[in-house]
């Protein structure tokens, strides 16, 4: 592999599906599922399969990911109780190595909204610092993007850019994706970073703009939900 120049991160996220275990391969279909149906926003079938996950799944990070996702998807996070949410922070402890671990990179991108701002910013912090030093697949990288680009949607919602005395992170979250979507695979992030920017300027006509342009090229679907 070497000899043909392969990507050896790369090959094993490629190949890791054909020594995936049974009960792995039946919750990547339930996180499929899930994305699935709050895409098209579909309440009922959210709930149906957060209660099969609940009863069915052994993963708890699944499990945690799936009771944030509803109560997001339904304005509820604060009615997360105490408990749940003690879980969740447990989980990024620096001992658990979460800045590497997939399951724990979407459980932070699912549970931002219910992060105070301060706790979050630290997260990110340490995520763009790690981030910044490391050399990462592009399947890798594309989870960093992910999760950068939930941050700036969470801070968007709170108006954190319009707290002039609070500490954030979002040039830097900005520039991170930026510079790695040099991929033409990876362009869309960086066209999402432009469209998040002409927002927080309040540059509502070019975020009209940008939108526009791109349902004439196709991509209306892979925009359907992004903020308006």
């Amino acid at each position: 592999m070497l000899e043909h120049q392969v990507d050896l991160v790369e090959f094993c996220d490629l190949i890791q599906d054909d020594y995936t275990s049974e009960e792995r391969k039946v919750e990547k279909q339930f996180e499929f599922k899930m994305n699935l149906v709050v895409s098209a926003k579909d309440t009922e079938a959210l709930d149906k399969y957060c209660q099969q996950i609940m009863n069915s799944s052994n993963n708890e990070v699944l499990k945690l990911r799936a009771l944030i996702t509803s109560a997001d998807f339904k304005g509820e996070t604060d009615k997360i109780d105490v408990e749940i949410r003690t879980k969740i922070k447990a989980e990024f402890d620096e001992g658990n190595n979460w800045l590497e671990r997939p399951d724990l990179l979407r459980l932070l991108a699912n549970t931002m909204p219910m992060w105070p701002q301060d706790e979050l910013d630290f997260l990110i912090g340490r995520l763009l610092d790690f981030a910044k030093k490391a050399e990462f697949s592009e399947l890798t990288t594309e989870r960093y993007l992910r999760l950068l680009e939930n941050y700036l949607v969470v801070c968007y919602d709170r108006k954190v850019h319009k707290k002039t005395t609070h500490f954030d992170h979002i040039d830097d979250a900005m520039e991170y994706i930026i510079d790695a979507t040099e991929s033409f695979h990876l362009m869309i992030y960086r066209i999402e970073v432009f469209y998040m920017k002409a927002l927080f300027l309040d540059q509502m006509d070019k975020a009209k703009e940008i939108r526009q342009e791109l349902r004439k090229i196709g991509y209306g679907n892979m925009i359907a939900n992004w903020l308006e």
